[in-house]
Parts: C-alpha cells; structure tokens; sequence
C-alpha cells in the first residue's frame, strides 16, 4: 500500500513566529510546503493559511503569503530587473509601488551592480538572492523558506537572517523555514518540528530539545592504527564509534567519565599525528535520535 506522503501532522503558528522544519530526505518537507503555498491538493485533512484554503481561496491566500521555492523558474534570456518585474505583475502589483523597496532589496542583497545582466549569467548565490527579491517585494503575512540558504555564501546567509528577523519583530511576519543546514534553524527558529516518514514526530523549542537529546562528545583523531587499537582496548565498546578510517568519537556519559584515558593516549599519539576535538549538545543531535527512532518504529 501506498504511504500518504504527509499524514498525521498538525500545528499552528501565530504571529511572529520563526517555525523550522526538519526532516531527512522524502520526509514530506517539500510537500507540506506545496499545500501551504497551494501548488498541491490535499487528498483529506483541514488546512488554513492566512484565514483561508490555499486551493479554494488561492488569490486572498496568495496575496499574504511569500515562498522562495528550492528551485523556481527563471527565464535566462532575461535581465535580472526584467525577473523582478515579472514577479510584480504575477502578484498584482504597480512597479510604481514596489520600487523604492525593490531598490532596498537590491542594495541589501549586493545586487544593485548587475540588474542588468542576463539571468543565465548570474552566480548560484545571486540567483538565490534575487528570488528573495522576487519573493518580498511586499510584506507578508506568512513567509514559508525552502531551503533558503542554497547556494548562499556566509554573507549572504547573514544579510538574509537579518532581513527576516526584521520582517518578524517590526511587521510580525510569520515564517516556516526548512533547511538542511541545523545550526541555521537552531540560530534563527524558536519552535522545530522535525518529521519523518510524512509524520510530525516531535513539536519543541530547540533548546528543549537540545536539553532532552543533546549528548556531548568526544572527536578523537589517530591517523596511527596502533593508537587507535590502544585506544580501543581501553574503552568500552558501547562508547566507541568509528566515523572513518582515522578518527573515533566517544559518545555520551563515556565522554566524561572517560577523558583523562582519552587525552592520555592522544596526547602519546601527538607526534603521529593524534589530535582531539570537544563537541557539545545540539539540536543535530536530536534530529537524528528522533529521526533514527521514527525508522526503526516502521521497521519492526
């Protein structure tokens, strides 16, 4: 039997709200996006966005809701002022109204330089960049981010963190964010819910969640295969894992309870090579327990 891409999966969001979406691949993110955004049919369930039916009521949704899809269409052939454009005349709207913060936008975003080349000619973060524009051009009620970061450098991740913790505090904007990127949604969002299998499995802050499932550990590089069996024969299996051909992290309670054995033996291995890194609690660490224990409630 065919398993409902998204099934099981509610929650609300009030204003203001920065909401991540976590999930592995085929988790249902992308799909809960469409039917927020109205590019998808609902087969059942009840689902309400600015007020109203994404489907039934497209035109008075649309109007309050902003999207940067993972990959949106863009003609080529035209300037980027010309893509912007487009999108102003989709959404309904007079250039006249829109260009004072269309120039923002460009400045903002480091775009103000090449509005006047051709889309095939712009680099994967300046395309990112300018659909942000294309998305904005007024501001919404609800903004709903697919993998924003995409292609984004540093800078441009900042410039866009910024731009929407603004849009929250001084409009209320509403915003669901999916990302692959972790510590991108542990920075910016007050509320995760993390699905697997098209099911909501847990709907938390990410410090609550950090504090549930966060597990310190313990990175142990020694490129020396001798240093890696003394090290070995030291712990106990349970807190030992190996993540490739040089390196071991040592996991949970045995991070503490055995350090001085650890720092003993990479301290020996220094001259070869040993080295030591100290990671603490995250939201990582939760997204895979969770999503870990979603996949093996369905195998067994």
């Amino acid at each position: 039997m065919d398993r409902p891409a998204v099934a099981g999966v509610g929650f609300e969001i009030a204003a203001g709200d920065v909401v991540g979406l976590l999930g592995p691949n085929g988790a249902g993110k992308t799909t809960l996006v469409k039917l927020m955004c109205g590019v998808t049919s609902r087969t059942a369930g009840d689902l309400t966005v600015c007020g109203g039916d994404p489907v039934a009521d497209a035109t008075e949704v649309k109007r309050q809701v902003a999207a940067v899809h993972q990959s949106a269409p863009m003609d080529n052939m035209l300037p980027a002022i010309d893509q912007i454009r487009i999108a102003t005349a989709f959404r309904g709207l007079r250039w006249r109204a829109v260009r004072e913060r269309v120039d923002e936008l460009l400045t903002l975003f480091d775009l103000d330089g090449v509005v006047g080349q051709l889309a095939f000619t712009l680099s994967g973060g300046q395309r990112r960049r300018l659909q942000l524009i294309r998305a904005l051009l007024v501001v919404p009620r609800l903004l709903i981010l697919d993998e924003p970061s995409a292609g984004l450098d540093v800078r441009g991740r900042r410039q866009m963190w910024e731009l929407i913790a603004k849009l929250t505090i001084e409009h209320g904007t509403s915003v669901v964010w999916t990302s692959h990127y972790i510590e991108e949604i542990e920075r910016n969002c007050a509320r995760v819910l993390i699905i697997d299998q098209g099911r909501l499995v847990r709907d938390d802050t990410p410090a609550q969640l950090v504090a549930e499932f966060g597990r310190r550990s313990v990175l142990v590089r020694l490129p020396d295969v001798d240093d890696r069996a003394r090290l070995r024969t030291l712990l106990p299996a349970s807190c030992v894992a190996e993540v490739d051909d040089t390196t071991l992290t040592i996991d949970g309670a045995g991070a503490d309870e055995h350090l001085s054995t650890v720092v003993t033996v990479v301290r020996d291995a220094a001259v070869r090579g040993g080295s030591i890194e100290f990671r603490q609690p995250s939201l990582e660490d939760a997204y895979v327990s969770l999503t870990d224990q979603g996949r093996e409630g369905v195998q067994s």
